[in-house]
């Protein structure tokens, strides 16, 4: 039956099982592989896919224009196609780089630097970059974070991380609205709470937001790759924590990190 499956390509088979003897024990470890081998699958057509969907929309853009500039032959034309070309190019760059850091997390391969890290420190500088953003959009930006809350991490994964959130908060919230970062300890834990009175998130997208290539933006009007979310989980993940997302009291949406303290 196992030569059957393999042979088949149909990784959905399953070994039958019966009974509680050895060859039972033996089939159920089968399953449990090949339940990991279809997931991985159909992970690697999923990227596959939106790869495909992805990078197919610049590369007809490059095409497009390179060939009119090709026509009109003006230099000061051949200059701003060439800026527009590179645009493109750094965008797909982006999403190929986000895919290599995405990969080598998941495999456990991710160089981190783990060290004694104030996390405290880490979140007031994020703030301090990210205020003056959500002010010149007219937002209200509130944080509440206790001074020396030590942790061990990688620095910069854990900025890349924390600043993904602070960025799809100030583009998602409208003018006018509210955004509030709260810092607990809770017993040996550090749970950073991120709340905003956005759009929020619908249900039936929460358990598919930390997907790659996944955008709560349906008509793709924002920028963004799609990505961040999956790195956010993966990287946190690498620090042996976990993030969770729900409504939040200002109405929209609510991340919740929680982190091993020192």
């Amino acid at each position: 039956m196992a030569m059957k499956i393999v042979n088949s390509g149909n990784l959905a088979s399953r070994m039958p099982v019966k009974g509680n003897d050895e060859f039972s024990v033996l089939a159920t470890n089968m399953n449990a592989i090949l339940d990991k081998m279809e997931k991985l699958f159909q992970g690697i057509r999923q990227v596959s896919d939106n790869i495909a969907h992805d990078l197919r929309s610049p590369l007809t853009r490059l095409r497009a224009d390179v060939e009119v500039t090709l026509q009109e032959n003006d230099p000061k034309q051949y200059r701003l196609t060439l800026e527009r070309v590179l645009g493109e190019l750094q965008n797909m760059q982006e999403i190929f780089q986000s895919l290599l850091s995405l990969g080598q997390a998941e495999a456990g391969s991710l160089k981190i630097r783990k060290k004694p890290l104030d996390l405290s420190q880490l979140l007031e500088d994020i703030v301090e970059l990210y205020g003056p953003l959500a002010e010149d959009k007219g937002q209200i930006f509130d944080a509440h974070i206790p001074a020396k809350l030590m942790i061990e991490g990688d620095r910069q994964l854990l900025a890349q991380t924390l600043s993904n959130l602070l960025d799809n908060a100030v583009k998602y919230v409208p003018e006018g609205g509210r955004i509030t970062l709260v810092v607990e300890l809770k017993d040996d834990k550090a749970e950073i709470r991120l709340d905003d009175s956005g759009p929020g998130i619908p249900p039936d997208m929460r358990k598919k937001v930390f997907d790659r290539f996944v955008r709560v933006d349906p008509s793709r009007t924002l920028p963004g790759t799609g990505l961040g979310l999956s790195l956010v989980k993966a990287f946190i993940e690498l620090h042996q924590g976990n993030i969770m997302l729900t409504d939040s009291a200002l109405g929209g949406t609510s991340f919740v990190i929680v982190l091993p303290v020192k």
